[in-house]
């Protein structure tokens, strides 16, 4: 009689025990379903965010693609295919990861972009997302392992890193659900905060770490208006504000970027406000420089911050689906890690410490999944331009103008972003550096004077209307915005100063070899 109570006692405590944990797990489940159904608003922005950025970087590569990258373009991805081919053999496909190895002809080219419009288009309106995302990533990384100095700009790794998380954003199946998406796993979501919180900590810590003087007496602003890449007209008027505005807007902005990304992680108003903080500085950006679709990503990421509770109203554009746990540790295991090294290795640049990751980080480079991030490290305190020039007796020169980089002195600014002309804002890189540091200029020389229409078409305005020159130099030009008076009595926006030549004068070959 006593066993058998003690029997039944220990039966009543496992079953006890039994419900105690089924209780948790059932607890555990219930608490992430509350935090899944909390963030349907971020969930739907940032797909809808990850969608309409890959459509706006397919579209704006289009009209250029073949003028950068065809047969007769700056640097045809032809030729570099067929050189690496030779040199990497088996190993191309891992070191350089495009689609283009199979085809890369000026269709194929155009085609890739149409593709990845179309895969966007359908991403966003609902269709199977995740097939989407997947053949956009496909073909945006074909053409940025392809695309050299001209698909090197930060905003392209965001994208390509983003689009990897985005391959979790939804379940692998054919669907139809129109203009919805798919509620974020926590932890999907949370590498998706994560992913902002390195780009805008990282974007304050460069410019302390690399020692710029400009940056630590607060002075980087009274330059930085008129010395960005390209600058909007309400640049102009933010560089003529006070100096003591300027310093002043330096400390808000390094507020901004080093400490807002810590608040924006507290629940509540703190959230709220530096997520409003992080935002008025992407718009202030877009105000005052062309950036391509950077501050489009990053105005997603930072809406995907707020939960439900902050917007104050509920949406029923988002399905409940979500993937299972297990799947959302394999992007965690590869990106936190090397998001953290990123992280340190910017805090502590000098430091060895972390060398033994970096096999590890070679490993994953080729796919452009994980990158460090801070623009501006260095202020640039003058604006040297390189000017291409014409001639048919090499006396009288004629500049050809560029579509959207300063050229003439009463070109006005201009507002082209989220469109980014990349030829114009590698020319920015190419003014900072010497002639033989950017031996695709002589490429494009070669196009100039071959008349290629792809390459005609990046520039506004042709000096010699379709016909090819004599003789071709770059020459460098150090520019600075006017004063108000030339502006106003005059309509120039920019003043400039000859400083030298930038390169050799190249001659047009006749065919035999000799300049005509």
């Amino acid at each position: 009689m006593i066993y058998a109570t003690r029997d039944q006692t220990k039966r009543k405590h496992l079953g006890l025990a039994i419900d105690f944990r089924k209780a948790c797990r059932k607890s555990a489940t219930e608490r992430m379903n509350m935090l899944i159904e909390d963030y349907n608003i971020a969930s739907w922005i940032i797909s809808k965010t990850l969608a309409l950025a890959y459509f706006v970087a397919f579209l704006s590569l289009l009209p250029q693609v073949l003028g950068l990258y065809g047969s007769q373009g700056i640097l045809s991805i032809d030729h570099l295919l067929n050189l690496l081919d030779k040199e990497l053999k088996a190993e191309r496909f891992y070191h350089v990861p495009s689609l283009f190895w199979f085809s890369s002809g000026d269709l194929t080219l155009k085609l890739f972009c149409f593709i990845g419009m179309t895969a966007s288009s359908l991403a966003f309106l609902g269709f199977s997302q995740s097939f989407m995302f997947l053949t956009c990533f496909i073909c945006y990384l074909s053409f940025v392992s392809c695309g050299q100095i001209f698909l090197s700009y930060q905003w392209d790794s965001l994208l390509l890193e983003l689009g990897f998380l985005g391959l979790f954003f939804a379940p692998w199946q054919w669907e139809w659900i129109p203009l919805a998406a798919h509620n974020l796993h926590p932890i999907m979501l949370g590498l998706v905060i994560f992913l902002l919180f390195k780009l805008m900590f990282l974007s304050g810590v460069v410019k302390l770490t690399h020692k710029d003087g400009s940056w630590k007496d607060l002075t980087a602003l009274t330059y930085h208006y008129w010395t960005q890449p390209l600058p909007t007209p309400l640049a102009y008027f933010a560089h003529k504000m006070p100096r003591w505005f300027q310093k002043v807007s330096t400390v808000i902005m390094f507020f901004i970027e080093l400490v807002c990304p810590f608040l924006m992680l507290v629940p509540g108003k703190t959230q709220v406000i530096a997520v409003a903080l992080l935002l008025s500085l992407q718009f202030l950006i877009i105000l005052t420089g062309n950036y391509g679709f950077f501050n489009l990503l990053t105005i997603g990421l930072c809406l995907a911050v707020l939960p439900d509770s902050a917007w104050g109203f509920k949406i029923n554009w988002v399905e409940a689906t979500t993937l299972p746990t297990p799947v959302m540790l394999i992007p965690a295991l590869i990106l936190v890690p090397s998001s953290l090294f990123w992280i340190l290795k910017t805090l502590s640049e000098n430091s060895t410490k972390l060398n033994f990751m970096l096999p590890y980080m070679r490993f994953f480079y080729p796919f452009r999944i994980n990158n460090p991030y801070g623009l501006f490290a260095v202020m640039t305190k003058t604006r040297p331009e390189v000017v291409l020039q014409g001639s048919n007796d090499g006396l009288n020169w004629e500049d050809y103008e560029f579509q959207f980089k300063p050229g003439g002195l009463k070109k006005a600014p201009p507002v082209c972003a989220p469109h980014q002309p990349r030829m114009d804002w590698q020319m920015w890189f190419a003014a900072l550096e010497n002639f033989n540091e950017n031996m695709w200029l002589q490429n494009l020389a070669t196009r100039v004077f071959e008349q290629s229409p792809d390459v005609m078409t990046l520039f506004s305005k042709d000096p010699f209307k379709g016909t090819s020159p004599r003789f071709l130099r770059f020459e460098r030009y150090e520019y600075r915005f006017s004063d108000f008076k030339d502006l106003r009595q005059n309509g120039q926006w920019w003043e400039r100063v000859h400083s030298g030549s930038y390169g050799p004068v190249f001659g047009r070959d006749d065919g035999n070899g000799e300049p005509a």
